[in-house]
């Protein structure tokens, strides 16, 4: 696994050399989009009734009965999110997609299903995908009379 290495622009901190490439993109053509604004709840925290035994998440700890206990609201944050009156979409940049945030990605497209949220979601894994994506929400806004 490659570790991303974080950049500061604008004095916005992001996590990656790639998040910063978008932002430039999107500033630079004047697309309007908010960076880490909004979070979106995939499932809500709830108490599992039922007993469960495991050691930790992190594979430490005795092996005992771990259930009858709240579980964690699971929620996301898309890195970009492009929303005008005519027109909504999401841009994850990710050099490297994680088993984690497959399965995020995933709760996240049945959570725009559930609540019928028209949405095009980008997930540009290198700067010559950035420039595509740029080019494809211009052209989007432009038919959505931006």
């Amino acid at each position: 696994m490659i570790n991303s290495i974080a950049t500061t622009i604008d004095g916005i901190k992001m996590k990656s050399r790639l998040e910063g490439t978008m932002y430039q993109l999107l500033k630079s053509n004047k697309i309007p989009f908010k960076y880490e604004s909004d979070s979106f709840i995939l499932s809500d925290s709830f108490i599992f009734d039922n007993d469960y035994y495991a050691r930790l998440a992190s594979g430490k700890g005795d092996y005992c009965n771990r259930g009858y206990k709240r579980v964690n609201t699971i929620t996301y944050k898309p890195d970009f999110i492009i929303k005008t009156d005519n027109y909504f979409a999401i841009i994850e940049t990710k050099g490297y997609a994680t088993e984690a945030y497959n399965m995020r990605m995933k709760l996240f497209k049945s959570y725009l299903n559930r609540n019928n949220i028209n949405c095009d979601i980008f997930v540009p894994q290198i700067k010559a995908e950035c420039l595509e994506t740029v080019e494809i929400i211009k052209n989007k806004l432009k038919a959505n009379g931006k």
